[in-house]
């Protein structure tokens, strides 16, 4: 399918201001993200988000006048800071535009930060990345934006739209079950499949790619400001500019559901926050209630390599890739054996907070009627 065309007789003014009011999360700040946040900031968005965890590098500049930007003014010691940091303060100094950015990976970001959203945006080159990014958006029931590129010195790029109607494609509904489960085994399982979970490599793209998927992506957002309702499905568009001297070729493709997808439907049930400093137990004392965590939380981990052990309250997913083990120094070792995933009140973890488990600020978390006492905090995977 194309570009959604505008119909009926809104004027342009009051389309300029739906389209500069809008909420937007942009998660990934490389060379595809600051691309689109340049964009949005020459036409005059108020309300972005950036939310990215890593510092930048070398590779980020080249492909970003943002990045090059910040480079020029500060040289190498650009690269102590964030990726966020870095883009909040050069649409700042550049376009007076006060945005907010989240050095922290899409999953640490409290569901309440993002629930506030119109769309949620996705210019990751990390595949983990993109599914919590999805499970999120189907969670609040925002609509996700997806673009990339399909690696370095190539001329073509990806977009994709998932509409958060119950029908529609979401981003787990588009991969193979193996892959799917592989994923979802990673970043929520309480035990680890037989496979490790491999990311894929870093895809910069070239000049003219980033150019033309970006683009691609703000005529979407302009045209989902005015509320077409051809929004209401899922579809992707191939961008292919390999063929010199001739204009992008689209290939459109619509997205079906996947009847085998677990995360497609959200479980019943409203999501709610809590005080981030009160013990959990108060939360649920008196009713038969259980926490639901969309993420689960390692309590204690093992390396796999030297068998040291370590109680880091972290989400489990970000133990397993990025931890660092304290007594032999290996990346990525720990695994976790203790976890948690729900709580009740007679779980010894509901004496913590929110905070003391690790838990983001202003998350949500879904509670579910239970008449059957489960100590699942004391699980090991």
């Amino acid at each position: 399918m194309g570009t959604p065309s505008v119909q009926g007789h809104t004027s342009c003014s009051s389309i300029g201001e739906r389209l500069k009011g809008l909420n937007l999360a942009v998660i990934g700040a490389g060379a595809l993200g600051s691309e689109i946040c340049r964009i949005l900031a020459e036409n005059a968005f108020l309300n972005v988000l950036i939310i990215d965890p890593d510092r930048l590098e070398p590779r980020n500049v080249p492909l970003s006048s943002l990045y090059g930007d910040a480079f020029s003014t500060c040289g190498t010691g650009v690269f102590a800071h964030f990726k966020a940091e870095i883009l909040v303060d050069a649409i700042w100094r550049q376009y007076a535009l006060a945005w907010n950015g989240i050095a922290a990976e899409i999953a640490d970001v409290g569901l309440g930060r993002l629930a506030v959203c119109d769309l949620i945006i996705s210019c990751t080159d990390s595949t983990l990345a993109r599914l919590e990014t999805s499970i999120a958006a189907r969670i609040l029931g925002l609509p996700m934006l997806d673009g990339g590129v399909m690696g370095e010195g190539i001329a073509t790029g990806r977009v994709s739209w998932f509409s958060p109607a119950r029908e529609a494609a979401c981003y787990l509904c588009g991969i193979s079950e193996i892959r799917r489960a592989e994923l979802l085994s990673y970043a929520v399982s309480t035990s680890l499949g037989c496979r490790l979970f491999e990311e894929t490599s870093n895809m910069t793209g070239t000049h003219e790619a980033l150019r033309e998927t970006a683009g691609t992506m703000f005529r979407l957002i302009e045209a989902f400001s005015v509320g077409e309702r051809s929004f209401e499905s899922s579809f992707s568009s191939l961008l292919d500019g390999s063929r010199a001297m001739e204009p992008w070729i689209h290939k459109d493709l619509k997205m079906s559901r996947s009847v085998s997808c677990p995360w497609h439907d959200v479980p019943e049930g409203e999501w709610l926050p809590l005080a981030y400093d009160r013990p959990i137990r108060e939360a649920l004392s008196g009713n038969d209630l259980r926490l639901q965590m969309v993420w689960p939380q390692c309590l204690e981990a093992r390396c796999r390599l030297c068998g040291h052990r370590t109680f880091p309250k972290k989400r489990v997913a970000l133990i397993r890739r990025k931890t660092v083990c304290t007594q032999c120094g290996a990346i990525g070792s720990c695994e976790p054996t203790k976890i948690v995933s729900s709580l009740g009140s007679g779980d010894t973890a509901s004496d913590f907070t929110p905070r003391q488990l690790g838990l983001p600020e202003q998350h949500l978390y879904q509670f579910r009627r239970t008449f059957a006492p489960v100590n699942n905090d004391e699980e090991g995977s």
